[in-house]
């Protein structure tokens, strides 16, 4: 189906002119299935406008059917709501629609943890495509539900991540939401392949639209022997064969030489490649390997534009692999880091990426070969050096696939350095292509809960009203219990939901009574005279910024307690180190803890250090008589034992995270001091930032914003210095959002007398050279013109206004 028969479903013919030239001038075959089928550009009330879930591998083009549907509302005067798991994807997704829709009048807006300059416009209604995070979603369904009464389509993108035991539960929550309280929303799921399909498909409240198809033919085969030995998405089609390199060229057992040799032989074929890693550190160390063992072409536009950008650590790696035009990419690079990747991968100047798995999702980038190491770790993120490997299984392999095809066709590549490994593709992977009636096992989804009973409870009565008998008598008899948003019980089905809850039901009459009594006791739920427990204000607040209700005491405790106007910006973060939490926030270790760890040496230098230098910050700060600090630090002896791991990564997050907020040090002497890189400290600070807002916003709902109105000031603005690490002085120029735009950046800035959008706005372009990279100098100056442009749109608008406004009044005075 062409894109311009898109003219005949209402679409104008200027936008299917955008899309045509931004997409292609064909519709794939599940886009036009969605289109004839499935009614996406339906905007109706027939049967048409039921809720959908796409379920189709990576690249496919289910984000266009969402991107079609969301137009469709948009020119019918209708709202929709596009979202996203996270911050980074929340951005580029807005860009994307302001880049191809702002020129034709469709008003996109954005909303994250740490964006927030559109959130009165979302409630206004005063916007026609608004791009969410998940997490803020779900806080605007529950603190102003609302504003879902003038939504009429929700797009759900990375649907997949029902799966995953964060994102999961959250997910859940959200479709229960909308389908209990605005049942005339249609939903829109977008899904990656999910292993247990069949649950998710029985489980969403609306139709499925499944296909395998992919916009190239993919040619997914084993490396032995130097013959790489492929099948295609053809049935009826035998397995075909193409030699790569000579036998004699590897050695038998030898992962490295098979990866060497393989991609010799693929850019020699002047083709790129992508590289599956089970970790960051992989993903460095192998492209480092790659980089001295190849002959190839450098990636000289991406080094000149390396070389303006911020020091960090990952820049000099990076500088060192673009030198034969390879690089890795991980969240341990900063957006800017990304950015360049992403950009010289798609003019041809970087040929191999060595990558994690972020590059399958969200990430619009092909490769004409995907090259998977079969394993998979778990815990790489957390907090604790224990983690352990899996193998990846079916629905995560072809979604990594996804990323492979160009042009006519793609590879995906196994390579089987020895028999063994050999075997392991073959029963774990390519059983499941041959095999109609092999299907993955289905896994129960499951959280233990008895670790926090009272915020599961918690979020148990903000999803319906709670009977507490009925509730009691339930969990006895069952072994796990789901949130399914209702009014009562009704046949059970209550219990009927995605992810069960699981419980010790040991003692369970005693804990549940225990964990409600801390509830009633702290105002989060009331109980009426019929026993039904019903949400305070304060626990809809808990429940809607996602925080642990052992972190709320925690706040609500330091908050009475902490002496006014005297609070500072190092208790703020020790406070928020403290909770439940902010331990949970994860702080990756360096290979050589992990390696001690494993080896079972545990030292405690480095501990003692974090203790020493944490213990000279808070009197260098004057704030050895805060109570926070001798109740959970000073009184505690100075004994080397002491010191356990959980206390080091609290001294250490809390030293890393004053750092970084008070600019003493550059973000790479920060990065060395503390074996991290920038955008693993980037996502520490944004998950704190989260965490200051949240007992910002307890400070407000327990009334004491008169009583503490300097300190809630200074609590808000540190929650808005921690995303980039910023001097209060550097937040207008941090606040414009502009991507790349980082602290280095905004200190040069300032520096030279930029301290907001009007000194930008009057800047000339080669002022601004002088002091930032041209890519970042492009960007401001486009912000700039698009602000203008907008401005002279509103003012337009508003003239047009007085004008009906003076022609109405001048009717009524001729009536009169």
């Amino acid at each position: 189906m062409k894109i311009k028969k898109l003219k005949n479903y209402g679409i104008p013919s200027r936008i299917v002119n955008i899309l045509e030239k931004d997409y292609s001038p064909n519709l794939l075959p599940i886009q036009e299935e969605a289109v004839r089928k499935y009614g996406i550009l339906d905007c109706g009330g027939n049967d048409k406008n039921q809720n959908l879930l796409v379920i189709a591998p990576t690249s496919s083009g289910k984000t266009f059917i969402g991107e079609m549907a969301a137009i469709s509302r948009t020119i019918h005067l209708q709202k929709t709501i596009y979202l996203v798991p996270l911050r980074a994807l929340a951005d580029e997704k807005y860009r994307h629609f302001k880049k191809l829709y702002s020129n034709y009048g469709i008003e996109t807006v954005i909303s994250t943890c740490d964006r927030s300059e559109d959130d009165h416009n979302i409630i206004s209604g005063d916007y026609d495509v608004a791009v969410m995070a998940y997490e803020k979603f779900n806080y605007f369904c529950l603190m102003c539900p609302r504003f879902l009464e003038i939504v009429s389509l929700i797009i759900i993108d990375e649907m997949q991540l029902i799966n995953d035991s964060k994102w999961g539960p959250l997910l859940e929550s959200m479709v229960n939401h909308i389908e209990s309280n605005n049942k005339d929303i249609k939903i829109i799921a977008l899904s990656a392949f999910v292993d247990g399909q069949d649950a998710l498909v029985r489980w969403f409240p609306g139709r499925t639209l499944t296909s395998c198809q992919r916009p190239v033919e993919l040619r997914k085969g084993i490396v032995r022997d130097g013959i790489f030995k492929y099948i295609t998405c053809k049935k009826k089609e035998k397995c075909k064969e193409e030699v790569f390199f000579k036998p004699e060229a590897v050695r038998e057992n030898c992962f490295k030489d098979y990866l060497l040799e393989t991609v010799r032989y693929l850019i020699k074929q002047g083709e790129s490649v992508l590289i599956f890693f089970a970790n960051r550190d992989e993903t460095q160390r192998w492209a480092k390997w790659l980089a001295s063992q190849l002959e190839s072409p450098a990636a000289f536009c991406a080094l000149k534009e390396l070389e303006e950008m911020e020091e960090t650590l990952s820049r000099d790696e990076l500088k060192e692999t673009l030198g034969k035009g390879i690089a890795h990419y991980s969240k341990n690079l900063s957006w800017e880091e990304r950015n360049l990747i992403e950009t010289y991968q798609k003019k041809g100047e970087i040929k191999v990426i060595c990558a994690t798995n972020i590059m399958a999702m969200g990430i619009n980038i092909h490769f004409n070969n995907v090259i998977i190491a079969l394993d998979k770790i778990h815990n790489d993120e957390g907090n604790y050096p224990p983690n352990y490997r899996t193998s990846l299984t079916f629905a995560a392999i072809e979604n990594m696939s996804g990323r492979a095809g160009i042009s006519e066709f793609g590879r995906v590549i196994f390579l089987a350095h020895s028999p063994v490994f050999q075997n392991i593709y073959r029963n774990l992977y390519f059983k499941f292509l041959s095999d109609n009636n092999c299907k993955p096992k289905e896994n129960k989804r499951s959280i233990n809960v008895d670790d926090d009973l009272p915020t599961y409870l918690l979020r148990l009565a903000v999803n319906i009203n709670l009977d507490y008998e009925e509730l009691k008598s339930h969990i006895k008899k069952e072994e796990f219990v789901s949130i399914k948003s209702q009014s009562k019980f009704e046949d059970n089905n209550f219990f009927s939901g995605y992810w069960q809850y699981v419980f010790n039901k040991a003692n369970i009459n005693k804990r549940i009574e225990k964990a409600l009594n801390t509830l009633i006791v702290n105002s989060l739920i009331s109980v009426n005279k019929n026993g039904v427990l019903s949400p305070t204000a304060c626990g809809i607040l808990v429940s809607a910024k996602r925080i642990k209700v052992e972190t709320f005491l925690l706040f609500k405790s330091w908050l009475r307690c902490r002496k006014k106007e005297d609070i500072s910006v190092l208790e703020i973060l020790f406070l928020l180190a403290l909770s439940p939490d902010g331990k949970a926030l994860p702080l990756p270790f360096s290979q050589a803890i992990k390696d001690d760890y494993k080896k079972g040496i545990y030292q405690y230098d480095y501990r003692k250090n974090y203790w020493n230098k944490f213990l000279r910050l808070i009197f260098e700060q004057d704030d050895e008589d805060k109570q926070l600090f001798w109740d959970k630090f000073l009184m505690k002896k100075e004994k080397e034992e002491t010191t356990s791991l959980e206390d080091y990564i609290l001294y250490k997050k809390t030293h890393l995270l004053y750092d970084w907020v008070m600019e003493k040090n550059s973000v790479k002497k920060i990065e060395e001091e503390n074996g991290l890189y920038r955008g693993c400290i980037y996502k520490l600070g944004e998950g704190f930032s989260w965490l200051a807002d949240s007992l910002s916003a307890i400070a407000e709902c327990m009334n004491l914003e008169k009583k503490i109105n300097k300190d809630l000031g200074k609590i808000k603005m540190l929650s808005k210095r921690l995303i980039e690490g910023i001097q209060e002085e550097g937040i207008n120029l941090a606040l414009l959002y502009i991507p790349g735009l980082s602290r280095y950046h905004i200190r040069r800035l300032m520096g030279a007398g930029y301290g907001d959008e009007n000194s930008l706005r009057n800047a000339s372009e080669v002022e601004l050279g002088k002091l930032l990279p041209r890519r970042l100098v492009q960007r401001i100056l486009r912000r700039m013109k698009d602000e203008k442009d907008i401005q002279e749109v509103k003012k337009q608008k508003l003239i047009i206004e007085d004008e009906k406004l003076i022609a109405c009044k001048e009717k009524m005075i001729l009536k009169t």
